[in-house]
């Protein structure tokens, strides 16, 4: 059976987490950590994505991102790839480091936005890694209380509460249980009725706004669409030519797939600068809406 897309708009909140492959760790040491929060510092800021929560277990990693104008998947995508691929380079493994897919779950950010800070920030408290969840470092459960320079949306979380102090005492006090789980077909939400209704809505719209389903953008979208326009492979470029293929190219992974230059200049086989020249003398709003109209006749 096809995977479904993910259910996202502008605006969405989404209670992300994933874990090891057979529920292996997924972080080593501390170096681990730090580049994994790098990462995510990085990539959200890119894609525009507003982060209220991350917390870091060993074997896996709870997230609160609130989507941008560009799909969740490519956020997650971009992310786990840089992960996955530094960690397996840094100690020389091979395979699967995460299991499956990643789990998205949409939020009903009224609703549920401060049960799921309480609940996420907590989860290190739960596992006995600590006994207070300003002792454990690896959650942003410390940038909120000013420890660390923040990678998340402090100040609309701090906005319901009159000061720290109050913060803190919700956090530490009360029930810590996850919102009730509702399901529609095989979408998972965190909302009653009327917020499913709303969702639906709202991805009718931005359908009908779109021309097209706000849909996740892959490579392979990419590499389908060259083929069908130029009839060549991006594996069989030839060296001081095919500057429209690469024209092209660079357009759609720079700003469909928010790649970096180095990135893609590793793809095209030539270096950032040619990458950064190709990309400003192209026509951007044409090759965009061709690759976008191709996207959608594939659909």
């Amino acid at each position: 059976m096809a995977r479904p897309l993910r259910i996202d708009y502008p605006g969405a909140l989404h209670h992300i987490f994933f874990r090891g492959n057979r529920k292996e760790n997924i972080f080593e040491d501390t170096s681990d950590r730090l580049q994994f929060l790098k990462f995510l510092s990085n990539v959200k800021t890119r894609f525009d994505v507003k982060l209220y929560v991350h917390c870091l277990m060993n074997n896996h990693v709870h997230l609160l991102p609130e989507s941008g104008p560009v799909h969740i998947g490519n956020f997650m995508r971009e992310l786990l790839t840089n992960y996955v691929q530094y960690f397996n380079k840094r100690w020389s493994r091979v395979g699967h480091l995460l299991q499956d897919r990643y789990k998205s779950i949409l939020v009903d950010k009224d609703s549920y936005l401060l049960t799921l800070i309480k609940y996420i920030h907590l989860n290190p408290v739960r596992e006995g890694l600590c006994k207070e969840p300003e002792d454990y470092i690896w959650s942003s459960h410390i940038e909120y209380l000013g420890i660390r320079e923040p990678i998340v949306e402090t100040e609309v979380v701090l906005s319901y509460f009159k000061d720290l102090t109050e913060y803190e005492k919700f956090i530490k006090e009360g029930e810590t249980n996850k919102p009730p789980l509702r399901k529609y077909k095989r979408y998972e939400f965190y909302g009653d009725d009327k917020f499913i209704n709303e969702a639906l809505n709202k991805i009718s719209q931005q359908k009908r706004k779109d021309g097209h389903r706000r849909k996740e953008i892959t490579f392979n979208n990419m590499e389908n669409f060259i083929k069908r326009k130029f009839s060549r492979d991006l594996n069989n470029l030839i060296p001081h030519r095919d500057v429209e293929i690469k024209r092209d190219s660079a357009v759609i992974l720079r700003d469909r797939l928010h790649w970096t230059l180095p990135k893609i200049s590793e793809i095209m086989g030539v270096n950032s600068n040619a990458v950064s020249y190709l990309y400003r003398t192209s026509e951007k709003k044409r090759i965009l809406e061709e690759f976008d109209e191709f996207c959608n006749l594939v659909d």
